[in-house]
């Protein structure tokens, strides 16, 4: 007698179902792999307003504690020892405000790694003998370096801070911040896409170039930048909006200290000594400045 065998309803994927299989694939990593990549810079991005916001308070302690007096920028009686990289025998801005937060990893930003063997950097950043990681942040010594447009009056003998009340706003006048300079650290529009580090063009500015800035008031915020050239072909950065622009000024109708630190503003992308900072702001914003998106 004649037995059927049951047939099996087990079946293989032909070739063209696996390979429709393979593409969907490749399509949902093509459009995820970006979206995933985006959330992590943005997440380091988060990490860096948040050590702004701790530095950004003791910066306001620290201007309470020394007669409402913002920090000098850099002295030469506070430069590091030429034989001892490590050695301090003074302090930057941020080493007076290091007492404050204990914590040399808040003046990092997340998305810089790069590193240097300038003996201006802190010893607290060290990763070797001679080479420490840059910090991310710069502080404001005016829109162009130099100007005295910012919280430092330029000398030729170093940079003072400034009594808080010449300072016009607190709560709208960027205290430090991003930058790509190199120790130095300024966040001045000629300085702040200065570093080897630095980007080309908006597009590659980190943290999709929402940039993060704390106030003389202790509070930190984003603001958007752009990357290009002034007319005289200077490398410079610009707030996306002339408003923010105006936060680099401590008094947007004070003059500069180029006559003062130099005797001229020649060499810097600024069409005047006598400008007030609040000219100086608007060329970038009339025509004098080109993005390189």
């Amino acid at each position: 007698m004649y037995v059927s065998t049951p047939r099996s309803n087990n079946r293989a994927f032909t070739l063209i179902e696996l390979l429709v299989v393979i593409a969907i694939i490749a399509i949902l990593a093509a459009i995820l792999f970006p979206v995933f990549a985006q959330a992590r810079e943005k997440a380091r991005g988060i990490s860096c307003l948040s050590n702004l916001k701790q530095t950004g308070l003791a910066y306001a302690m620290y201007t309470q504690d020394y007669d409402e007096t913002t920090p000098l920028q850099n002295s030469p009686v506070t430069q590091r020892d030429s034989n001892n990289y490590f050695a301090v025998t003074g302090g930057y801005w941020y080493m007076l405000l290091q007492p404050y937060v204990k914590n040399w990893q808040l003046f990092v930003c997340p998305d810089r790694a790069t590193t240097t063997t300038s003996k201006s950097n802190p010893a607290g950043l060290a990763t070797s003998a001679n080479t420490g990681r840059m910090m991310g942040y710069g502080y404001n010594d005016g829109w162009i370096s130099d100007s005295g447009y910012g919280l430092t009056l330029q000398t030729t003998t170093g940079r003072p801070g400034k009594a808080i009340a010449s300072i016009v706003a607190p709560a709208d006048c960027v205290a430090f911040g991003d930058t790509y300079d190199t120790p130095g650290y300024s966040i001045a529009m000629d300085n702040i896409f200065s570093g080897g580090d630095a980007p080309t063009s908006t597009g590659s500015i980190r943290h999709m170039a929402n940039l993060n800035y704390a106030f003389v008031d202790g509070h930190a915020k984003i603001i958007h930048m752009k990357y290009g050239k002034y007319v005289d072909g200077t490398i410079t950065g610009r707030p996306s909006a002339e408003a923010d622009g105006l936060k680099w000024c401590y008094d947007p109708n004070a003059g500069s200290d180029y006559q003062a630190f130099n005797g001229g503003s020649s060499g810097y992308p600024i069409a005047s000594a006598n400008e007030t900072c609040a000219q100086a702001v608007h060329e970038y914003y009339s025509g004098n400045w080109t993005e390189i998106p």
